[in-house]
This record gives C-alpha cells, sequence and structure tokens, in this order.
C-alpha cells in the first residue's frame, strides 16, 4: 500500500468516528431533554384528561364539589379505655340508727327519685320508726335488706345512675407529656360517638405504669354501658394551613394522589402533595390554588371514567 492509499484510509476513518461520535452526542441531548421535560409531559398528560359532565348528570351521582379552604388541622393521639361508674352517682346506703327493717319498698331494678323512701326501721334505742330516702334519682343496683332483719351497720341498698359516667382511658408515659386537662375528645364505640374533653388526670388504681384521662359521658340514652370498650381521639395541638379539602376529594390515580378538580362541567385529575390530617381534612402543600373547586362526594366516579376512558384507548 502506497503513501496516498494510507492516507485516504486514514481520512475515511477520522470521518467514520467524527460521525459516529456526533450521533451519540446527538442522542444524548436528545434522551437528556426527554428526561428533563419528564414532570411537564406528565402534567400534559393529566391536563388532558378530562370527563365532562352536566351539573344535572353530577347531581344524580350524587358529586358535590367545594373550594379548597385554609383553616386549622386538628392534631391528635389515640388513646383507648373503658367506660365506668362516676363514683359521685353511686351510693351505698345504710341505716343511721341500727334497729330491725320494719318494710322494704323497693327491689333490685327499681327507678327511684330523690327523697323517695327505700325502708322503714324502728330504732333499737328509741322504738321509734323513721324512714331510710334516696339520697338521689337512680336505679337500685344491689338490696340487702329484708323485713324483720337487723340492719346491724351493714349496707341495705346501692344506688346508682348512669344517666352520667366516666371514660378511663389508659395514657402510658411516652403520651403523657401531650394529654392536658381541658383537652377535646371524640369518644367512639360500635356505632356511637361523642365529643367530650378530659376532666382530669389521675395515677393507675392499681399500680400500673400508667396514668388514666378521665372523661365525662352523657349517657342519658344507655348507649355507653359500664365496661364498654372505647376508642378515643384526643385533640393535643392544631395547625393553620393555608390549602385545605375533605379527605373524601383525594383519590389515587395512576399511582398518584390526586383531586378532581371541577371548571365548566369538566372534571380534571391534579396530582397534589398531601400533608397532615384529622381523619376530616387533610392539608395540600401544593397541586392547587385556594378556592378552586374539587369534588368532595363520590370522586371514586370521576377516577372510574378516566379509567374506563384509558382502557378504551388501550384497545
Amino acid at each position: 500500500m502506497n503513501k496516498f492509499t494510507q492516507l485516504k484510509t486514514f481520512t475515511i476513518l477520522k470521518v467514520l468516528v467524527l460521525s459516529v461520535t456526533l450521533m451519540m452526542i446527538h442522542g444524548t441531548v436528545i434522551a437528556g431533554d426527554k428526561h428533563a421535560g419528564g414532570d411537564s409531559h406528565e402534567d400534559d398528560k393529566h391536563a388532558g384528561e378530562v370527563v365532562t359532565m352536566s351539573d344535572e348528570t353530577a347531581l344524580q351521582n350524587g358529586i358535590t364539589t367545594a373550594n379548597v379552604i385554609a383553616g386549622d388541622i386538628s392534631l391528635s393521639t389515640t388513646l383507648y379505655g373503658r367506660i365506668s361508674a362516676d363514683p359521685g352517682s353511686l351510693s351505698h346506703i345504710r341505716a343511721r340508727f341500727d334497729g330491725v327493717i320494719k318494710d322494704v319498698k323497693v327491689n333490685i331494678g327499681d327507678t327511684v327519685k330523690k327523697g323517695d323512701v327505700l325502708a322503714v326501721v324502728e330504732s333499737n334505742e328509741s322504738l321509734k320508726s323513721y324512714s331510710i330516702v334516696s339520697p338521689f334519682e337512680g336505679n337500685v343496683i344491689a338490696r340487702h335488706a329484708n323485713n324483720g332483719e337487723l340492719s346491724n351497720g351493714q349496707v341495705l341498698f346501692s344506688l346508682a345512675n348512669y344517666k352520667n359516667v366516666w371514660a378511663q382511658l389508659t395514657v402510658f408515659s411516652q403520651h403523657l407529656s401531650k394529654i392536658k386537662v381541658g383537652q377535646a375528645v371524640e369518644l367512639r364505640h360500635a356505632n356511637f360517638e361523642q365529643l367530650s374533653e378530659i376532666a382530669y388526670l389521675t395515677p393507675s388504681a392499681d399500680g400500673s405504669p400508667h396514668s388514666l384521662a378521665n372523661v365525662t359521658v352523657d349517657n342519658s340514652s344507655g348507649y355507653w354501658p359500664l365496661g364498654t370498650l372505647v376508642k378515643a381521639q384526643v385533640t393535643t395541638t392544631t395547625k393553620a394551613v393555608s390549602h385545605m379539602v375533605p379527605v373524601t376529594a383525594v383519590q389515587e390515580y395512576e399511582d398518584k394522589q390526586v383531586v378532581f378538580v371541577s371548571y365548566d362541567n369538566e372534571y380534571k385529575p391534579r396530582p397534589v402533595q398531601l400533608g397532615v390530617t384529622d381523619g376530616r381534612f387533610i392539608e395540600v402543600i401544593s397541586g392547587i390554588e385556594l378556592g378552586e373547586l374539587v369534588v368532595v362526594t363520590n370522586s371514586y366516579l370521576i377516577k372510574a371514567d378516566l379509567e374506563k376512558s384509558e382502557a378504551g384507548h388501550d384497545h
């Protein structure tokens, strides 16, 4: 091979290497641009997804909307406990003066009012009869008195008024610093709920390594019987947030948390970043603006419609 042929071959190889290098650079730039614009592409993808629905159809399907608002979200601690008797509504009644029980007027289960006669006793000293009366309105839950018996200082009747009871909530050491007297409490058992507050804190009566948060409970309905296990959400603090929506507004769509924004009979998914929640409302850190309308009931129907449309496009 002469020098001219060698030079020609070298030049061709150099051109080929340069061409391949340029192609690689071009490919890298394109790939890089595609990656860099990934979020924008995702936004465009969601921007093109829309469900159109008239107000009448939305009403028929129970789809309602609400504005994105600012407000306070309550942060809570979950505690568990049992319903117990109010010590102030339980009384064990004895005869004032020992003697013979002449007449018993009530039985277990009877309802009595304050001042009702429970029994008549003849005093051993004066031989005069006197009445034992009820100190408050309640029910007779125990009777240890019969005609002709001696009172002998024993408890003759036990009365209880269960219209007001206590929820005694167990507070372990890791929660003790958060729990305070006066904090709002939402009590639940079965399908029943009640709002109240912590009245006082006490050590455990049996020496266990926990304290008790005592919460007053209105049991006039009879739905909170003694011994019932209860779950409590204790509001320990509140957080002011600039954007929040009901938790029912949030759906998972295409592996993202979204809300469906409503405008002119159109419903579009909007990816959102979420924050704290109290079980009713949830903070939205980014993704929506204050005042925008979002679907808050039956939002799953909008999601189902979009997924159905997407499946149709795939076929």
